[in-house]
């Protein structure tokens, strides 16, 4: 079993929420790749969709993403990146910098602290354990990224 697969099957959810589950782990993919990249966002989104998609979907047993909100995400953390990241600066310990995290938690605490900011469709709970038990997924520290996104949330 694999770790998207674990994690969809510790959380058994209404159909529609594993696509959202899956949209976010979509979106922190692409931001991460984004990283390593300057490139229009627009085509890497399709790069994405093109060449892996695919494969994430198979992996979690799902036939599709809500691309509605995949989209969304995306491209509002990608507008508003600069805001997002002061907005993370902020909240971390003195001791901690921005530029200490990794690409991955920096793709996750982007996309949680731009749909806890900016896009609010979702209840605060809700985004802030789905991007928890995300990075936890990617091998990151599940606490420490509580501790930022509880912060965030107030």
């Amino acid at each position: 079993m694999t770790k998207y697969q674990i994690y969809t099957k510790q959380n058994v959810r209404h159909n529609s929420i594993i696509k959202k589950t899956a949209s976010r782990i979509c979106s922190t993919q692409v931001l991460y790749g984004a990283s390593f990249v300057d490139i229009d966002i627009d085509l890497l989104i399709k790069s994405y969709m093109d060449n892996y998609l695919k494969l994430i979907l198979l992996e979690l047993g799902i036939k599709k993403i809500d691309t509605d909100l995949f989209n969304s995400i995306t491209r509002g953390v990608f507008k508003n990146k600069l805001s997002i990241d002061h907005i993370i600066s902020k909240h971390l310990s003195k001791d901690w910098s921005f530029n200490r995290l990794s690409e991955t938690e920096k793709s996750v605490l982007r996309l949680a602290t731009y749909e806890l900011c900016f896009d609010k469709k979702f209840k605060k709970i809700i985004i802030i354990n789905e991007y928890i038990s995300i990075i936890e997924s990617f091998g990151g520290n599940p606490n420490f990224a509580n501790g930022i996104l509880e912060n965030i949330s107030k």
